[in-house]
């Protein structure tokens, strides 16, 4: 793989604290963070937003961030944190009319978390849309779908996880390709669908198939490509998700490959979006050129504080890996105006 850009060294500026217990960081090209203190109770911060305040409220032991500035027309985001210290993709979108649709869903020790918050919204997911069979984004699926056969696990049952969407390469190309100890969670989830009702499960859908539900729409990118680097992420799935004339892009875990893929095969207002999921929770994902095209106003980082913590670590243009830091900066470039972090907590986006 040649080398992707000229190279200069940036090291990333500063931060700026604020007096109140939300905190937001602009680098020098005047691009604002939604990134938050833990440790608030219920504020509301008027300098984070621009024009409007984030509300911040503690839930069990995460606390929520509300951004209601987006303009989703009733409908919310939300990117969950549950209780995980580490990387996952756990998003639900709740649309104008009170239907869910859950992206991934994150860890298996996420499981209980996203029941619970499932629960509380009425216990019935419309549509599941997964990018790739990960156990960081698909092992909470695996622990519901199991413990709902179960006895004596109230806790997943009245549960319906709805009409589910997904692309896998065939296992023995995992198989073939894959890290080895990926493998027992592929053949998991693998199993766990093939016993889902057939009338509920959408298994590689083509390329441009949509769906609607309140004012969502989402339309399929991609079916899961073979590639034999990094083969897992390369298989992810990308959604497109339009909600209220706004766009949102669920990229998964999608590397430098895939992403290219993408670029050669769609044309650029299909990649065009307001919002972007941060490809492999902010590095070693995606490329510029990829996010160029996306040429995203607001960008969720699915990155645990252990790889948010290394946003301003020094980095090349041309360094072949792609890091948090030089994510980050891609980012500044392209004018982003909020990017909001998992590591803080639970991200509503409203």
């Amino acid at each position: 793989m040649g080398k992707r850009f000229r190279g200069f060294t940036v090291v990333l500026g500063m931060s700026i604290l604020l007096s109140m217990p939300v905190f937001a960081e602009e680098s020098s090209s005047g691009a604002v963070y939604g990134n938050a203190n833990t440790t608030a109770s219920l504020t509301e911060d008027k300098t984070s937003s621009g024009n409007a305040p984030i509300y911040v409220r503690n839930g069990d032991s995460t606390p929520t961030y509300t951004d209601s500035t987006i303009g989703l027309g009733g409908a919310k985001i939300t990117m969950l944190k549950g209780n995980e210290s580490g990387q996952q993709i756990s998003i639900v979108i709740e649309t104008n009319d009170g239907q869910l649709i859950v992206v991934d869903g994150g860890l298996k020790t996420n499981a209980p978390y996203l029941c619970k918050y499932i629960k509380a919204k009425g216990g019935k997911v419309a549509a599941w849309l997964l990018t790739h069979p990960h156990v960081d984004h698909v092992g909470a699926l695996a622990v519901i779908l199991e413990q709902q056969k179960v006895a004596g696990h109230p806790d997943y049952y009245n549960i319906d996880p709805g009409q589910i969407y997904y692309s896998f390469a065939p296992y023995s190309y995992y198989e073939q390709y894959e890290q080895k100890y990926r493998l027992p969670v592929i053949s998991e989830i693998m199993e766990d669908l093939s016993q889902y009702p057939a009338e509920k499960k959408h298994e590689n859908s083509p390329r441009g198939t949509t769906f609607s539900y309140g004012n969502v729409s989402v339309e399929i990118l991609n079916t899961a490509y073979s590639i034999p680097i990094d083969t897992g992420n390369n298989s992810s799935i990308c959604y497109r998700i339009t909600i209220n004339g706004k766009t949102l892009l669920i990229t998964g875990d999608l590397p430098y490959e895939a992403a290219g893929k993408l670029l050669e095969e769609l044309p650029p207002e299909k990649l065009k979006a307001d919002i972007v999921q941060m490809a492999h929770h902010g590095q070693h994902g995606g490329s510029f050129a990829f996010y160029s095209a996306v040429q995203p106003k607001y960008a969720l980082w699915p990155s645990s504080k252990e790889l948010w913590d290394h946003r301003k670590d020094s980095f090349t243009e041309d360094q072949q890996v792609y890091t948090v830091a030089l994510t980050k900066y891609w980012t500044n470039k392209l004018g982003v105006e909020k990017n909001f972090v998992m590591a803080d907590g639970n991200w509503v986006l409203e």
